[in-house]
């Protein structure tokens, strides 16, 4: 799939967010249970200062809540690939240490080397065309001793494990083999874009051995239906994250 289709697709799908929109506050717990959730808890505990970078910022919501904390922020930069995103992005926020600007990851400016603390990568390295050829361009733009957070879904969770197990496609974005989104009706692309599948192993191997990171850090919280409760599935995800959480990581450049 071409790069020019996946941009197509996206500008398509969040043409609504030019004109920005009411952004709901993430709630700051102990046991997250989205990916949103668990950024804001995660993120603050490994970082100390400096400038951030978030690529795939959607609408500005974790920008949001990590800029009202009390972390030491110089600047904030978000970008992503939809023009739309970042027009409505400029409209959400307003702190002085914001820039949105249009990003594709897969083509990072050199110019860009040695400038940023932490990139934060929420849903959007299954999207990539080349994860590999992106990520080893992004290990360059982070400072000695920082990091990258990165989520994305676990294709080796128990719940997609049970799914192979009675011969159905574990679809990470999407219901019927891949063909129908959760809200309903047929998705334009297949698993609404998601083209690439990580494991915690994999992963955490391509950055090291292929893409100059030099350690990652496992990070676990569950997400979908909490059949024992919200408590005892994050026990589970921290315990054993490879088999019971969603994919998040710490990679130190």
């Amino acid at each position: 799939m071409s790069k020019e289709v996946l941009k197509e697709h996206y500008e398509r799908k969040y043409s609504h967010e030019s004109t920005g929109n009411l952004i709901e506050p993430i709630t700051i717990t102990k046991a997250p249970i989205s990916r949103f959730e668990a950024v804001v808890k995660f993120f603050p505990q490994y970082f100390r200062d400096g400038d951030v970078l978030e690529i795939g910022a959607g609408n500005g919501n974790v920008a949001k809540a990590l800029l009202s904390s009390n972390m030491k922020i110089s600047s904030y930069t978000m970008g992503d690939i939809s023009v739309a995103r970042v027009k409505g992005i400029r409209r959400n926020l307003d702190d002085n240490r914001v820039k949105a600007i249009e990003i594709d990851a897969e083509n990072i400016s050199e110019s860009w080397h040695g400038n940023y603390d932490a990139v934060i990568m929420i849903a959007l390295i299954e999207h990539l065309v080349d994860p590999l050829g992106a990520m080893q361009k992004i290990r360059k733009i982070i400072k000695p001793g920082g990091f990258i957070y990165i989520d994305t879904p676990n294709i080796a969770k128990y719940t997609l494990r049970m799914k192979l197990l009675f011969g159905k496609f574990p679809s990470t974005a999407s219901r019927n083999e891949g063909l129908t989104k959760h809200t309903g009706g047929p998705t334009t692309l297949y698993d609404e874009g998601h083209l690439h599948y990580f494991t915690y192993r994999s992963l955490s191997l391509m950055l090291t051995e292929r893409c100059g990171f030099s350690r990652v850090i496992k990070l676990g919280y569950p997400a979908g239906k909490m059949y024992l409760g919200k408590h005892v599935h994050n026990r589970l995800a921290t315990m054993w994250p490879e088999l019971f959480s969603e994919l998040a990581i710490i990679a130190y450049a």
